[in-house]
């Protein structure tokens, strides 16, 4: 007789990188993660994490959260919304919620991007990343990647807008920043004028998180679109930065998963913003997840597989920027052997 109840497993996994990923405020070698399998009626689910310690997340704190919890108190495999109010919004909901989807979608013998509505509909797509480092060794990423629509530089570092001019000479495609807080309100203004002739497509985070007031004054200070990104996590908070910023990124990380990630788009979407889907450091599993969300955004930011030695979940497949997600059911991920 098969079992009718869920169970949970939970297993953190350190990924090795490719090589050093560096943003204006920290650097990784490797990514600390964490995985959640569900079973339930003969079928698994499973999910990630990569917990961001800049705020105070880690892993032994997801894992510990994650193993008090209390399943009973799920109405079943497709209590989507259950599975929700077991946690606050953040990292542990994340992981438990992705395996939720996937394990609901199994069930239903549908994709997770056809349990959100979404259909057979392409993510659009990605940008790939170019992390801090010596300039040459940037403009020459950049150069590599001259096949590709769209990359994200990492900005916030002493001569930034240089850095950006080289770039954007062996660089033809749309070109978005990414601040990661690093700079204050002045250097912003003076920064993103300096980059508007250099076309650059939308700016993230600017600022330090928190400072509302300095944010609306520099999206109205410059014609770069500007994007929250440290200041947004749920849909409550997208709600606040109506006519502060232009748009949001979202991460599942931050939303506690994907069903709160989708309310957070709809809430954009009513009040006239930009809606980004953003990664983290992780494999195919979150990646996959994060892309079926994307199917219903203007611009996605998924390039994390991208940047491991080896993906030990494989999912979302990429050709030079463009997104494509493996048939169902579920995520449609595949462990490797």
């Amino acid at each position: 007789m098969e079992e009718r109840t869920i169970n949970m497993t939970v297993e953190p996994r350190a990924l090795p990188l490719a090589e050093r990923f560096t943003i204006a405020t920290k650097s990784w070698d490797v990514a600390d993660n964490v995985f959640v399998r569900l079973r339930y009626g003969g079928q698994e689910g499973i999910g990630e994490v990569s917990p961001e310690d800049r705020t105070g997340d880690s892993v032994a704190a997801v894992v510990a959260e994650l193993e008090t919890l209390d399943l009973a108190a799920v109405q079943g495999p497709f209590d989507l919304e259950g599975i929700s109010k077991l946690l606050p919004a953040g990292p542990a909901r994340c992981a438990l919620d992705i395996a939720a989807h996937d394990l609901a979608a199994k069930l239903a013998g549908i994709s997770v991007a056809e349990l959100l509505g979404a259909g057979i509909r392409r993510p659009p797509p990605t940008s790939v990343t170019l992390p801090i480092a010596d300039v040459n060794k940037m403009v020459e990423r950049a150069r590599g990647f001259h096949d590709h629509p769209v990359i994200k530089m990492k900005v916030g570092f002493d001569g930034d807008v240089d850095a950006l001019a080289k770039v954007r000479e062996v660089f033809d495609g749309r070109i978005r920043v990414d601040v990661n807080e690093g700079w204050d309100a002045e250097r912003a203004i003076d920064s993103l004028r300096e980059m508007e002739h250099l076309d650059v497509e939308l700016c993230e985070q600017p600022i330090k998180k928190g400072q509302l007031d300095a944010l609306r004054a520099l999206t109205e200070a410059t014609k770069i679109p500007i994007y929250a990104d440290e200041d947004v996590e749920t849909s409550r908070d997208v709600a606040s930065l109506r006519g502060v910023v232009d748009g949001v990124n979202l991460k599942l990380r931050k939303t506690g998963g994907i069903r709160e990630a989708v309310r957070a788009i709809a809430t954009a979407r009513a009040l006239g913003m930009g809606v980004m889907i953003g990664c983290d450091l992780e494999s195919g599993v979150a990646a996959t997840a994060e892309a079926s969300v994307a199917t219903l955004a203007d611009h996605c930011d998924i390039d994390g597989p991208l940047l491991l030695q080896q993906d030990p979940w494989p999912g979302v497949t990429y050709d030079r920027g463009r997104v494509t997600l493996p048939r169902g059911p579920g995520l449609g991920v595949r462990e490797r052997s």
